[in-house]
């Protein structure tokens, strides 16, 4: 089983044939577990939706060893103040979930970082704050077709499903989803499968 987060796989379904094969050679053959880029950023976004102060913020975001990840987290913790920080009713996620694909021995971890309540709907959001791949939106819509997916039976159930690009920033929802957004899940699907067997 081929298990990554839902952000992992949003990545590689950008890429052409010769950039997958050389992403899961370096996931599945690569030293150690790899490291998630952006857990400052999370943790600085949850610890001001509880109300946390700016320095104790700063100081989360100044945490990483290397100057890029504390560079580019700032960057997209600018753009989620300049988006949600005025908003009256939002509040932290935590329900990290598990979204099987087993015809592809795929299984991706998802976890939505916060929800706001906008207009009375609730929107349910997952983070994209990768540099590269700029984040397209038909795969965006893959994203939320598989948040979607996820929460649907859930108590997060009546959500707009968003993927929050904190790079550009732009938020993508459920609403684009087309029919062939499935066969587009399909097709990276299989691709994944046979490269990560061929590496």
């Amino acid at each position: 089983m081929l298990a990554m987060r839902l952000q992992t796989f949003i990545k590689l379904c950008h890429y052409d044939q010769v950039e997958l094969a050389r992403a899961l050679d370096t996931m599945l053959n690569g030293p150690g577990g790899g490291h998630n880029f952006h857990w400052s950023l999370k943790k600085a976004i949850h610890s001001h939706i509880e109300g946390a102060t700016s320095a104790e913020i700063e100081d989360i975001l100044n945490t990483p060893t290397k100057e890029a990840e504390r560079k580019y987290n700032k960057a997209a913790f600018d753009n989620f103040i300049a988006k949600f920080g005025k908003a009256k009713e939002i509040e932290v996620v935590d329900q990290e979930r598990v979204y099987p694909i087993p015809n592809f021995g795929i299984e991706l971890k998802v976890d939505p970082w916060f929800r706001t309540f906008e207009k009375g709907q609730s929107h349910l959001h997952l983070v994209w704050a990768s540099q590269k791949p700029e984040l397209a939106q038909r795969i965006a819509n893959i994203g939320s077709l598989i948040l979607l997916d996820t929460f649907k039976g859930a108590a997060l159930g009546n959500s707009r499903y968003c993927i929050m690009d904190l790079v550009k920033p732009k938020r993508y929802s459920d609403k684009t989803i087309s029919d062939k957004t499935k066969l587009a899940l399909e097709l990276a699907c299989r691709s994944i499968e046979t490269c990560a067997k061929l590496v």
